[in-house]
């Protein structure tokens, strides 16, 4: 389910467009009008918008559009249940307002035409409509178990019209250029070459990039803006990659390896242009062959470093064991000389004013000092 939300000025205008024959058009629900023709609506519309004179931009317009996949639920009933849900989460309540259905498309849809003046005079609040309608979007996908559609590969480009049409030329260009490309530089030559230039944003007054802009045909989109995985961020990780996978490839095809690597990383860029971070194989068929001599060299490196590690263990072992015993050992007193070098002292072999401390040592007797 996905919501387009135009304002306009003329009640005239886009009662006409929802209402005319050529669509098909089927008025399932209305609220405040007289309904018996296209022109009665009008007029009611009308009416109501004397109450604020001073309001220019009265029209309120929203395209409500469902998967092909729920055309068998989406009966005129269920779609009427849909869309006052939808209006009552926007907050669109207590104004004029019609449902008309559209059978001009294979994809089931309707407009809803409301006025923007209640009918209380007051205005109908559009602070962050679009943000809002977003979630609300995604909330009642899930709430009443609509399709959810897989990016924008079913995406009817011929159909585009304005910023819309540009926004998709960009995004297929960016799907068919960036897998191809190793770097910035060889990326802004290559959109050059399709009409849309490349420049970057700076986290404040820095020079740090944060941020990157596609420009096409006057109009510009921020990377993330034309898709999430168009970012400056996701971008760069999958430049890195393909530098990466040429480079290996260049190791590669000296050892006969390139097809386990080949593999291994266009998985890899794979996922990360598709938000995934897993690297499964999707059952992806490749051959195990290319892994086996690379295998066996890898048996041998981990054989050699357990050896290497296995000897440092026990290096560590003995030193440890060593520095144990030492502290365990009984400490023996240093013997220290009478003349302060070292060795045992005798007391027979004392002066008659020497005498020998408690600690060992040979000392002179000071003048009046008895032992």
């Amino acid at each position: 389910m996905m919501a387009k939300i135009t304002k306009g000025h003329s009640f005239g205008g886009a009662v006409r467009y929802v209402m005319q024959d050529k669509k098909e058009a089927k008025l399932l629900d209305s609220r405040g009008v007289l309904a018996n023709d296209k022109q009665s609506i009008i007029n009611s519309f009308r009416l109501q918008c004397q109450l604020r004179p001073d309001v220019k931009v009265m029209v309120g317009h929203i395209s409500l559009d469902f998967s092909v996949e729920d055309v068998d639920k989406m009966s005129d009933d269920f779609m009427v249940k849909v869309a006052q849900d939808y209006l009552q989460r926007m907050n669109i309540l207590n104004t004029q307002f019609i449902i008309a259905r559209h059978y001009d498309r294979e994809h089931p849809h309707c407009h809803i035409i409301f006025n923007r003046i209640g009918n209380n005079g007051k205005m109908i609040s559009d602070r962050n409509d679009r943000v809002r309608s977003a979630k609300i979007c995604r909330s009642l996908t899930e709430k009443y178990h609509l399709h959810l559609a897989n990016g924008k590969d079913h995406v009817h480009r011929d159909r585009l019209r304005g910023a819309d049409a540009v926004k998709y030329r960009i995004y297929d260009a960016l799907e068919a250029i960036v897998p191809r490309c190793r770097n910035w530089d060889e990326l802004r030559t290559s959109l050059a070459k399709q009409g849309i230039t490349v420049s970057f944003t700076c986290r404040g007054t820095t020079t740090a990039i944060q941020g990157v802009v596609f420009e096409k045909e006057g109009l510009r989109f921020n990377g993330s803006k034309v898709d999430r995985k168009y970012s400056y961020s996701k971008i760069s990780t999958v430049l890195r990659q393909n530098e990466m996978h040429q480079r290996r490839e260049t190791v590669n095809g000296s050892f006969g390896h390139g097809d386990s690597y080949d593999y291994e990383i266009q998985s890899q860029r794979k996922n990360t242009l598709s938000g995934q971070t897993s690297f499964e194989n999707d059952g992806h068929p490749y051959d195990p062959e290319p892994f086996d001599s690379f295998h066996s060299g890898a048996s041998v490196a981990s054989d050699l470093l357990t050896d290497v590690a296995s000897g440092v263990t026990n290096a560590a072992g003995t030193i440890a064991s060593g520095i144990a015993n030492a502290m365990m050992a009984t400490p023996t007193e240093p013997s220290v000389s009478p003349g302060g070098g070292g060795g045992n002292s005798n007391s027979d072999d004392l002066a008659d004013d020497e005498y020998i401390d408690e600690y060992g040592v040979r000392r002179k007797k000071q003048r009046g000092m008895h032992r």
